[in-house]
């Protein structure tokens, strides 16, 4: 991401108190490998959320701005837009110290001291949280004599230059961008400073960025639909364009945890959407040709889903097409489709991770939830179940919107041997999804209690990175117990690692039953006496507003010995959940 002055990039243009550094007239740091202007960039089109809110705009008070100040979370505001500036410190060519003098406060003036022409917005698009809240002081605030600031100050209203960037910002919120203009050397933005660098202006034209967004978007927000009323709430979209790209973005609702499909039929772009038992359709005949293969991921808890076609032909849209809303259809049976193998990793010695791309278009699995895999052998059908495991889990994510299934290998049994066996290009036959694990029952839980046993870690893996991704409430600890025969059927193990490294709220417990003579960590099996030693004590008990959750997925035998021994800790059903395939 480039940039060009001394406070955004570390180009000093003002004189002391911060002097130049001798030898460096630039005053730039050297970044890490992997650090790059390109890197970010690719970081910006990976699909992760940088905004740390799960991608769904919102207003940010004073408040909790100031609360984000350290390197390890730290936001800013910038002319009344917040950005979450975590993930772009290490790629900060004037390094992360010279960024964090203004995290956790309005940086204006700041910025605007240095280079009041530089793009930002387009900069840290993907890191937007929303607008920054400009509210008159309540009265315990006006009436606090212990504060400093004199009446006149605590009474005084927003000016007209901020109520204008408020009023800017609840569109903003709404999605009613207006489009973006190029920079010219003729622009206001160019007289008032400098002219932006070559590669400044490279990277605002760039394809990548955002042109121009839907102005379409409601303003009210998405309404949980009922499970017992006869129709769902309507459907809401809005869309967003580069040169190369269109994406279609679909609100379902926060924690509604909806599943989907698209696909590319007959020119058009048909985006099959479902919840709470509803199915619901878009259908949109766009404006010029679209290509496949497209991309579908989703934003858990603020339920956004995405659609990512490319444009055969480079070029801006006035509009993203004609669009047509079905008529939202109750969802009878599950669905099954035909998926050719993309790619085949290894896992463990006996776990085989398999990449598979459904043929008709990509598909959303919700969260928690699990396929079916079919099998004919001698005139009978074979299925087995497998929940996949998300992107970022022991594969290279080079094929989009995969669906990656870890298949573990018995000798003697009569399907995963063949599953093992596959390779690239073969097809299979899938169905679902299944499921009954509602996301909602998350909206106020804290601490997270994960027990798994061998391949029943895999749902254990969304929920990890979810738990430890969401931001209201904020997660205060996930706790996660492996159990396994031996040290090398540990699943994942080096990507858990990793994870608990870089997050101390996440906490690995690894138990292992056949342990060899070099194991020092926890043996046995599960227990109330294991429970007991691990975790901390009358921490499993429910109480009248319970912020814990325990989820259970392994055999039937060891699931149902766990539900029995957490429900005699005290914890209530509502606060448990069983994978059951």
């Amino acid at each position: 991401m480039p940039c060009c002055g001394c406070w955004w990039n570390g180009r000093q243009r003002h004189r002391p108190p911060y002097p130049e550094t001798a030898g460096n007239p630039r005053n730039k740091c050297a970044l890490q490998p992997g650090h790059s202007l390109m890197d970010w960039i690719r970081l910006g089109n990976s699909g992760k959320d940088l905004t740390g809110v799960g991608g769904r705009i919102r207003p940010v008070t004073h408040t909790e701005l100031a609360a984000h100040n350290t390197q390890k979370d730290a936001w800013l505001a910038i002319r009344g837009r917040v950005y979450n500036i975590t993930h772009y410190l290490p790629y900060h060519p004037g390094g992360p110290e010279e960024l964090m003098r203004g995290a956790g406060m309005d940086a204006t003036q700041l910025f605007d001291k240095v280079h009041p022409w530089v793009n930002y917005d387009s900069l840290l698009a993907k890191c937007l949280v929303g607008p920054l809240r400009y509210d008159l002081p309540d009265a315990e605030e006006l009436f606090d004599t212990s504060s400093p600031s004199s009446k006149s100050d605590r009474l005084r209203e927003p000016s007209k230059a901020q109520e204008l960037v408020r009023k800017s910002m609840e569109n903003l919120a709404n999605c009613i961008t207006p489009v973006r203009k190029k920079i010219s050397n003729k622009s206001e933005e160019n007289a008032k400073g400098s002219p932006p660098s070559k590669i400044m202006q490279s990277l605002i034209q760039s394809s990548d960025l955002p042109v121009s967004i839907s102005r379409r978007a409601a303003a009210s927000p998405v309404k949980k639909a009922d499970k017992n009323t006869e129709t769902p709430t309507p459907m809401r979209y809005d869309w967003i364009q580069t040169s190369t790209k269109l994406t279609i973005s679909v609100y379902t609702g926060p924690l509604a945890n909806p599943g989907g499909c698209a696909r590319i039929t007959d020119g058009f772009l048909l985006i099959e959407v479902a919840t709470n038992g509803w199915l619901r359709t878009l259908k949109i005949t766009p404006e010029a040709t679209l290509q496949e293969p497209l991309q579908l991921r989703v934003f858990a808890e603020s339920g956004k889903v995405e659609v990512i076609a490319r444009k055969v032909e480079s070029s801006l849209w006035k509009g993203c097409g004609e669009v047509v809303l079905g008529v939202p259809k109750k969802i009878s049976s599950p669905r099954t489709m035909e998926c050719r193998i993309m790619r085949v990793d290894r896992v463990s010695h006996d776990t085989t991770l398999l990449s598979l791309t459904p043929k008709a278009g990509p598909v959303l699995v919700p969260l928690g939830h699990h396929v079916r895999i079919h099998e004919q052998m001698e005139g009978s059908e074979l299925v087995r179940s497998y929940t996949p495991v998300g992107e970022g889990w022991g594969a290279t994510d080079d094929v989009l919107s995969a669906l990656r299934l870890a298949v573990k290998k018995y000798d003697s049994g009569a399907m995963s041997p063949l599953l093992a066996s596959l390779k690239i290009s073969d097809v299979v036959t899938l169905s679902g999804p299944y499921g009954n694990f509602e996301l909602s029952k998350l909206k106020t839980v804290k601490v997270m209690y994960l027990i798994a046993a061998g391949t029943g870690i895999t749902p254990m893996l969304g929920l990890v990175k979810f738990m430890l991704a969401r931001s209201n409430p904020r997660c205060e600890r996930v706790h996660l117990l492996f159990f396994n025969k031996t040290e090398q059927d540990i699943l994942f193990n080096d990507i858990l690692e990793d994870i608990a490294k870089e997050d101390d709220r996440f906490v690995v417990t690894n138990i292992l039953s056949n342990a060899g003579p070099s194991w020092i960590g926890h043996t046995g099996r599960i227990s109330k006496e294991l429970l007991k030693n691990i975790f901390d004590k009358d921490s499993m008990k429910c109480y009248t507003k319970c912020t814990h959750y325990a989820c259970i997925c392994g055999p039937n035998e060891f699931t149902h010995t766990s539900l029995d021994l957490l429900k005699q800790e005290g914890m209530k059903d509502n606060c448990l959940h069983a994978f059951m395939g």
